[in-house]
């Protein structure tokens, strides 16, 4: 071979593996300029997330308890709604524990989000292909009642991941809760336990018990809809019976009734 075969084969050769690495190169710059567009696009957005979140840091417990306030009243229809703000010394112990067990059985050892039901709720929404089942927390209630829109966006379930930790960062469990039991809603135009208690069975919040706290707390998945079906027709379903029951069930290991109050609870008439 002469010298300048040699040098010609060398120079194919050469541009043959050339082709191969400049593609490379030239595709790891593409793929580098995507992720820094990707992550300026995130950075921007979760800005413009940040920006968006209500100051709760500089919120005193006072003027939580006058936003909510300020929602509630918006919506009130009728005069006579029975809606007065009600501090939690106010309300029954078992009563308060209910609704408690009811929405949120660990609302007093989570840190605003029970992930093990989030999880457990995202799968239970892929197999059925809908957004069914839901897992908010009583403090992530208050966050949406408080400050959002019942929208299901990803961008508004953020801004309630955010303002829900900050919620709890700030107020303590007890304020958390006298914020939810005053603004939650029971049915039409029924905003808070108060009413509630006085709507369905006529009772100050101080008197009613376990068994009546365990029915009021159906009402609360979907308020309008419920309170027809279950207070105005006295119609309650096998699947509501036994959710009362495992309420009860859960009062009665946590020891906040007795085993004989149990059983009696279990027949209670309610109409």
């Amino acid at each position: 071979m002469t010298k300048g075969n040699f040098f010609a084969k060398f120079a194919v050769l050469k541009l043959t593996y050339q082709k191969p690495i400049e593609w490379f190169r030239r595709f790891r710059c593409f793929v580098g300029t995507i992720v820094v567009i990707i992550s300026l696009i995130i950075g921007i957005a979760f800005g413009v997330l940040l920006y968006t979140l209500p100051d709760i840091d500089n919120t005193s417990f006072k003027e939580l308890k006058a936003i909510a306030k300020k929602k509630v009243i918006s919506r009130l229809q009728d005069k006579k709604n029975y809606y007065k703000w009600t501090k939690l010394s106010s309300i029954h112990r078992d009563y308060l524990y209910t609704i408690v067990m009811a929405e949120d059985s660990n609302f007093f050892k989570h840190s605003g989000i029970n992930y093990d039901a989030l999880v457990d709720a995202m799968a239970k929404n892929y197999k059925s292909d809908s957004y069914s089942y839901g897992a908010s927390t009583i403090s992530q209630q208050v966050a949406k009642n408080l400050y959002l829109s019942s929208s299901k966006s990803l961008f508004r379930k953020l801004q309630e991941f955010f303002i829900t930790k900050r919620l709890e960062r700030k107020f303590t469990k007890n304020q958390i809760l006298e914020i939810y039991f005053n603004i939650a809603e029971f049915g039409p135009d029924i905003y808070g336990v108060r009413a509630a208690s006085y709507r369905i069975f006529n009772k100050n919040p101080k008197n009613v018990n376990a068994a009546e706290g365990a029915l009021i707390s159906l009402l609360l998945p979907s308020p309008r809809r419920y309170y027809y079906s279950v207070v105005q027709n006295h119609n309650i379903s096998k699947k509501q019976r036994r959710k009362i029951k495992r309420v009860l069930s859960d009062m009665r290991f946590m020891e906040y009734i007795s085993y004989k109050q149990y059983k009696n609870y279990l027949s209670y008439k309610y109409f």
